[in-house]
Parts: C-alpha cells; structure tokens; sequence
C-alpha cells in the first residue's frame, strides 16, 4: 500500500541517487548509464561530456529538490508512525504522548506490529483502544500519493475546451466537473426566473 513514507522514502533515494551519479560523473565514471558507457566503450570521456552530463544531474536534483524539498519532508517530526516502540515525538499532546507511551510498552502490541504487513493495517488494530494517537497516524498515513484529480482535471479542461471555446473562462466549469458533491437540480430550477413572454 502506498503511503506518505513510502513516496517521501522514494523521492529522497532518488535525490541520494541523483547526487551520487553527479559525483562519479565527476571522476569519469558513466557505469550507472548502460548505454552511455557502451557508447564510450574503454575510451575516457571528454572533460566537456562530463561537464555536460554533471550539469544536467545537478538540474535534475534541483527539479527534485523543488517538488520535495527537505525542509518540508513529510517524515520529519512522525518518526514514531513507522515504530512507535523506538521512536518518541515532542510534538504531540500530552493525551498522544501518554498514548504512545502505553504502546510503546506493550508487548502484545509489539507482536503485533512485528507481525502487521503494513502501517496502517497496524494502527487501524490500535485505534479502538487508542484512538487519539491511531487518529493521528491514520491522518498521516491515509492520505496516499495519487494523481486521479490531476488527470480528472486535464480530462474536464478537454471536455469543457474546444478550438472555438477557447477563450472560455473555465473556473466555474471546472468547479463544478471536478466536484463530488451532486446539485440539487429542483432547487437550482426553483431559483430561476421563467422567460416572461413579449
């Protein structure tokens, strides 16, 4: 199951990934590129390519960097989401923190989140008998990585878009295609006058 760790654990290799390609480019290594290194072959390569190469890496690693940036890791402060056993947060309140101190000292729990397949799974066990704490790891769990309202969004835009609607205003359209909450259509007619006739 996806999560906010995951994705974040994801992002974050890639940067390790990103920054230490840049750093064998640097020394002329291109192995970590198959086809690049079977173009090159034995010969060395040009201090221009790898200038080339190194910098292209390094706007990568900005681009990355930008869309997940560090100082907003997700991670950071929740530690004690993925074990609550180990890890202790100062940032809960003093009913969480009890919670998590319970936890964290009960065996019967620590087998069962050895045992638990995922983290939610886990804390959805758990909610019942502490559910200030579970509420907050769900809240930080659930809210998994997708890109459906991004592509349902493209996919009104072309509906509502054509070459001779160009020009149209599409926000009050896109509200209400991207909306799922249903209008209620007799108090929408209700509200509008009749055409008087001449």
């Amino acid at each position: 199951m996806a999560t906010v760790f995951k994705s974040a654990d994801k992002a974050a290799a890639f940067k390790a990934k990103l920054d230490m390609w840049g750093r064998r480019v640097d020394v002329g290594v291109f192995d970590m590129f198959p086809s690049l290194s079977g173009i090159l072959g034995e010969a060395q390569p040009a201090p221009s390519l790898r200038q080339l190469v190194r910098n292209h890496l390094f706007q990568h690693l900005n681009e990355f960097e930008r869309y997940f940036p560090t100082t907003k890791d997700p991670r950071t402060g929740k530690e004690w989401i993925r074990d609550p056993f180990v890890n202790k947060s100062s940032s809960l309140s003093v009913q969480e923190e009890e919670q998590l101190l319970e936890i964290a000292n009960d065996g019967g729990l620590k087998t069962v989140f050895d045992a638990s397949s995922n983290l939610t799974a886990f804390w959805i066990k758990v909610k019942a008998e502490y559910p200030s704490i579970a509420t907050k790891a769900l809240k930080t769990l659930l809210p998994f990585p997708t890109s459906y309202l991004c592509e349902s969004g493209f996919s009104a835009v072309t509906a509502t878009k054509s070459k001779l609607r160009s020009r149209l205003d599409i926000r009050s359209t896109l509200r209400v295609s991207l909306s799922s909450i249903s209008p209620r259509w007799d108090r929408l007619v209700a509200g509008k006058q009749a055409q008087a006739s001449h």
